[in-house]
């Protein structure tokens, strides 16, 4: 039986999906840094594969947690392999389009295999598998995959963010601070969205406008997870302060000409630096369907 992940979805043939996705303990390729990992996604029929997504790069991490997401239709009742492989990419590489990236370049950390089914019917929709080599012998690493349902909306919001007197992490400069911005599902999973740019050596920093997409923010009063981290070259971004909050909270917020308190990381102590917020085009919280097409198309 088709669970409650799809009430009202059950005159169709299928389910539109949005799958993320996060890897742990991944092996390290790299002698003087760590890997640079990107995730492909395959569908496996009649024995053969359909790649059908790659992720980002990201750098220096065995911990990755990608912003990319992949689209799938969930087609109930037949079986839908998928296929997962990591790949630490070469620095040489770093500047080539993803999608000529050649894959047999690069260093091949691990695969994982399910049906698209096994993530569905989880009850957080969220499933974790461990690596493998392309014999089948386990490795070091695990991925992790979650499916939620795609948005019937199709309203954006054009913002950009500033924040005022940023703590400073760093001894003999100042913080590098760059914004991630995460959907809390219902089962609090953080699914991160967007990133900002990093700004250097700048505890005033404005980071250049964003646009979020009810795809991605779910609705105006879901919550979202926005954390303030400084950059480190090495991978171990240090986390400055992390507020959560909701696009109608933030559209007060620009109404009010207010900014919003972060807090430490144990979620206590309130940080001393704020978080403001420009709603570059409202209208773009109430969409007509010209602006709606040109968002998708």
């Amino acid at each position: 039986a088709v669970d409650h992940f799809f009430q009202g979805q059950a005159l169709r043939l299928y389910t539109p999906l949005e799958l993320s996705f996060s890897a742990s303990k991944l092996r390290n390729m790299d002698a003087l840094s760590k890997s640079d990992p990107m995730l492909v996604v395959y569908t496996k029929m009649d024995g053969r594969l359909e790649e059908i997504g790659r992720t980002e790069v990201i750098l220096n991490s065995l911990e990755p947690l990608w912003i990319t997401k992949a689209m799938i239709n969930y087609q109930f009742e037949i079986v839908q392999p998928l296929v997962f492989r990591i790949y630490d990419v070469d620095t040489k590489y770093h500047n080539t389009p993803l999608k000529t990236l050649n894959l047999a370049q690069q260093d091949f950390l691990g695969e994982a295999f399910c049906n698209l089914s096994e993530i569905v019917t989880k009850f957080n929709h969220s499933l974790t598998l461990n690596l493998r080599n392309g014999s089948g012998h386990a490795l070091q690493g695990t991925v992790t995959v979650h499916a939620e349902e795609t948005a019937s909306s199709r309203m954006a919001v054009d913002m950009q963010f500033h924040c005022l007197n940023l703590d400073n992490k760093d001894t003999f400069s100042k913080s590098d601070p760059f914004l991630r911005v995460s959907r809390l599902s219902e089962s609090a999973v953080a699914i991160p969205i967007c990133k900002t740019e990093v700004i250097k050596n700048n505890l005033n920093p404005v980071w250049r406008p964003i646009t979020l997409t009810s795809q991605q923010y779910s609705s105006k009063d879901d919550p979202l997870l926005v954390e303030c981290f400084d950059f480190d070259a090495s991978g171990n971004h240090e986390l400055i302060g992390s507020l959560q909050t909701t696009i109608a909270q933030l559209e007060n917020l620009y109404n009010s000409k207010a900014g919003a308190n972060f807090y430490s990381h144990k979620g206590q102590k309130k940080v001393r630096f704020q978080l403001y917020d420009t709603i570059i085009n409202k209208k773009l919280l109430h969409l007509t369907s010209r602006r709606n097409q040109s968002v998708f198309s």
